[in-house]
């Protein structure tokens, strides 16, 4: 991809579903994790719970990157905001001030829809991302930690 290309930033459609799981099966290798089908993972875009929504930022030539986020209640304040589920950036146009880009769109639509906040995670490792987050203004929220159950365990509880 160019890196002088303009960027448009808007939602996805499903004439977008193969493109975004191109991107998808690149975030995958990038992380080093288990990726489903490419067919998979399309049926999986087109059957995303209501509400879970995925900010494009496209080039003339593709997808470079995108954002993944839902609206949440409550938070601070009996407040409003976005949970951040996933920011990613195509390999060729890291450091190119399109991430920055991608979540200062986000942030429009944070306000334009009337929330206040986005609250997202971090690897704890990448070190690297977190001082990106902290240069937009992020803070770290010691006082917080973040929880998953999954699978058997899941299964386990339901059941309860």
């Amino acid at each position: 991809m160019s890196h002088t290309a303009l960027t448009a930033f808007r939602e996805i459609t499903e004439a977008d579903f193969g493109d975004v799981a191109d991107v998808l099966i690149e975030m995958q290798a990038h992380y080093r994790a288990r990726c489903p089908t490419r067919d998979s993972i399309i049926d999986g875009l087109r059957s995303r719970p209501t509400g879970s929504r995925i900010l494009l930022a496209c080039e003339n030539d593709g997808i470079a990157g995108f954002a993944c986020f839902s609206a949440i209640y409550p938070g601070p304040g009996l407040t409003s905001g976005f949970f951040l589920k996933e920011l990613y950036v195509r390999h060729d146009r890291r450091n190119s001030g399109l991430g920055k880009r991608l979540m200062a769109s986000l942030a429009a639509i944070v306000r334009q829809e009337g929330h206040d906040r986005i609250d997202w995670t971090v690897d704890a490792a990448d070190l690297r991302l977190q001082q990106f987050y902290e240069m937009l203004g992020g803070q770290a929220l010691p006082e917080k930690r973040f929880f998953r159950i999954a699978g058997a365990k899941l299964t386990k509880l339901a059941d309860e």
